[in-house]
C-alpha cells in the first residue's frame, strides 16, 4: 500500500470521484512535542536514523510508507503479519474459528491482553476500531474493507466479523494497519488529529514524544502481552535527511542504526563495526504507459517499448547494481509470484518488428513526466531515451512540479510515467485489484481497459472469493500471464530493504512489507 502507493491511491479516488502513552496526551502548546504519557524505561537505548519524517500516525488514515512502516511500534490488530511477511499469526486475539460458509469470523481475544495504558482491552473497542477505519471518511483503505458486513462484540472476549462474500484475504485485511486495535475512551478524547499524534495500542512500545520533522521517541511498553519484550527500554527515531550526514553519524557512534543509502552499501560494508543487513521487498519499480493513448493503444508498442529496455543498465546506473531484473509487477517475496513467467530479454530487432506491425515502422515520439529535483528518475529517463531511441522511438523528458506530474498521471493525462510499489498485506489482491481491476484505480492509472484487461479482472475476482490455495495460486499465475502479454506497465527491477548498524545490534527485523519489528532487538 509502500510507500508512495496509497498516496497515489488517493489521489486516484479522489480524481475518479471515484499508526503508547497513557490517556491525556496531546500536543504542548509551548514546544510543539506530542506526549501520549511516559515510562520509566532506562536501559538500553537504541537510536536510528530516516531519511524522512512521518506525516501522520492514524492507522485509518496512512498513506505513505514512513508513516505505514512505523506502526507495529505502538499498535496490533486481532491478527497480524508474520515476519515473512506471507503468514498470518495471533495478536491482540489468540484464537479465531470461521464458519463453514466462511462468512463468519468469531475472534477470541488473549486472555488479559491490556492496552499500553495499563486498560484491558474489550470487544467493544475492537469494534470500535474496526468500524472506524471502514467508515473513516477520506480514508484510502475503507474501499478494501468494504466486504465487512458487520464487526459486534460477544461476551466478555469475543468480536464477531461477518462478510458478503467468503474473502480469502479477510485475515490478511484484518491484520493491516488500518484495522488496528486502540482503545474507545482514548480515541473519543482526543479525536482524529490527537490519534494522528500519539496512537494508543497494544504494541511492543509508548509513544512518548514525537517532535516533528526531528525525532520521535518510543518506551517500552510495560503491558506488552509477549513476556519478556521489548528486550530494549527505548528507541528513538531520528530525522536525518542527507544520507552523508547519516552515514558520518553511524560512523561515528552517534546513532546505531540507519537507512542506507544504495550508493554507499559497498562502503558500509568494508566498514569495521558497520553490518548491512538485506532484507526480503516486495517493492516493483516499473514504468507505467498510458494505454489510452493512440500512440500506447496497441499492446505490439508496448510489447516493443519493454524488448527494448535494458534494464540491467538501468539498475547498474539507477540503483548502483542493487536490484534484480523484474518480470512481473508482483515480486517474488510476495505470495503468488508467478515463477514460470518467461523472461524478457533486450531484443532491439524484435522490437522493431513489433512497431513496424503496429504501423510505427518509421518510428514515433512519447514523453515522460518526472517531478522535478528527482535525480533518480531523470537519470533513469536520459537511459531510456538512448535505449527508445534504438528502435526509433524519441522519448522527451518533461520536467515539472511533482504534485502535478501526479496528477496527470492521476487523469491519464501522459504518456509515460515512472512509479513503484510494495504491497501492505500478505495477500496477493492489494496489488492484483490495483492494477487489473480497471474501477479501482483505472488499471494503477495505467488506462488498460482492453478485453484480455476483462479477462485479467475476472481472475482476480474469481481469486478474491476462492477459498482453495492452489486455485488462487492458479488464477493469480494466470492474471501474471496476461499483464506480462499485454504490458501497461514495464517491470524494471526488484530491490531489497538495507539497514547498516553498528556491530553492537542484532536481531533487526524489516518485513517484506516494509514495517519494521524491533521487539526482539537486541545491544550489547
Amino acid at each position: 500500500m509502500k510507500k508512495r502507493l496509497f498516496a497515489m491511491l488517493l489521489a486516484l479516488t479522489m480524481c475518479a470521484g471515484a499508526l503508547i502513552g497513557c490517556s491525556g496526551g496531546g500536543e504542548n502548546e509551548t514546544t510543539g512535542e506530542t506526549t501520549a504519557g511516559t515510562t520509566d524505561g532506562s536501559g538500553k537505548k537504541v537510536i536510528m536514523a530516516r531519511s524522512i519524517d512521518s506525516n501522520t500516525l492514524d492507522p485509518a488514515m496512512a498513506s505513505k510508507n514512513q508513516d505505514i512502516w512505523m506502526m507495529n511500534f505502538v499498535l496490533e490488530g486481532l491478527v497480524r503479519s508474520a515476519e515473512d511477511g506471507k503468514e498470518i499469526e495471533a495478536a491482540v486475539a489468540d484464537t479465531w474459528t470461521i464458519s463453514d460458509d466462511y462468512l463468519t469470523y468469531t475472534f477470541h481475544l488473549r486472555d488479559g491482553v491490556k492496552f499500553s495504558t495499563g486498560e484491558e482491552v474489550t470487544p467493544e473497542d475492537c469494534v470500535y476500531s474496526i468500524d472506524r477505519a471502514r467508515n473513516m471518511e477520506g480514508s484510502p483503505w475503507s474501499g478494501m474493507l468494504a466486504v465487512i458486513q458487520d464487526v459486534r462484540a460477544e461476551g466478555e472476549d469475543s468480536v464477531i466479523i461477518t462478510v458478503s462474500q467468503p474473502t480469502a484475504s479477510l485475515l490478511s485485511l484484518l491484520a493491516m494497519f488500518p484495522c488496528s486495535i486502540m482503545p474507545q475512551s482514548y480515541c473519543e478524547e482526543v479525536g482524529d488529529e490527537g490519534v494522528a499524534n500519539a496512537p494508543v495500542g497494544t504494541g511492543p512500545f509508548i509513544l512518548e514524544t514525537w517532535e516533528k520533522n526531528s525525532k520521535m521517541v518510543f518506551k517500552k511498553n510495560p503491558n506488552y502481552w509477549q513476556e519478556g519484550l521489548p528486550t530494549i527500554d527505548e528507541f528513538d527515531m531520528m530525522v536525518v535527511s542527507d544520507e552523508n550526514t547519516r552515514m558520518m553519524q553511524l560512523k561515528s557512534g552517534q546513532i546505531d542504526m540507519a537507512e542506507a543509502p544504495l550508493s554507499q552499501l559497498e562502503e558500509l560494508q568494508n566498514t569495521d563495526g558497520i553490518v548491512v543487513d538485506e532484507f526480503a521487498s516486495t517493492s516493483v519499480d516499473y514504468i507505467i504507459l498510458n494505454c489510452q493513448n493512440e500512440k500506447l493503444s496497441d499492446a505490439r508498442v508496448r510489447q516493443a517499448l519493454e524488448l527494448a529496455t535494458d534494464k540491467e543498465a538501468i539498475i547498474k546506473a539507477v540503483s548502483y547494481g542493487y536490484g534484480t531484473p523484474a518480470d512481473s509487477f508482483i515480486s517474488p517475496a510476495a505470495p503468488h509470484y508467478n515463477t514460470e513467467l518467461p523472461e524478457v530479454t533486450r531484443d532491439v530487432e524484435k522490437a522493431k518488428e513489433l512497431l513496424s506491425e503496429a504501423g510505427y515502422g518509421d518510428g514515433l515520439e512519447l514523453t515522460v513526466q518526472i517531478g522535478s529535483g528527482s535525480t533518480g528518475n531523470l537519470q533513469q529517463a536520459t537511459l531510456l531515451k538512448q535505449q527508445w531511441a534504438e528502435i526509433g522511438v524519441t522519448l522527451n523528458i518533461e520536467q515539472i512540479d511533482s504534485a502535478t506530474a501526479s496528477a496527470n498521471w492521476s487523469a491519464l493525462n501522459y504518456e509515460v510515467y515512472f512509479s513503484y510499489l510494495t504491497s501492505d498485506m500478505t495477500d496477493t489482491s492489494e496489488l492484483a485489484e490495483l492494477w487489473c481491476v480497471y474501477d479501482s484505480t483505472q488499471c494503477w492509472g495505467s488506462g488498460w481497459n482492453s478485453d484480455r484487461q476483462k479477462e485479467a479482472e475476472e481472475y482476480v475476482k474469481m481469486a478474491a472469493t476462492e477459498m482453495d490455495e492452489d486455485k488462487r495460486m492458479e488464477y493469480y499465475c494466470a492474471m501474471q500471464e496476461i499483464v506480462a502479454e499485454e504490458v501497461p506497465n514495464i517491470p524494471l527491477y526488484n530491490s531489497s530493504f538495507y539497514i547498516a548498524h553498528s556491530d553492537k545490534i542484532d536481531n533487526i527485523v524489516q518485513t517484506p512489507l516494509g514495517n519494521y519489528r524491533f521487539e526482539t532487538l537486541t545491544k550489547e
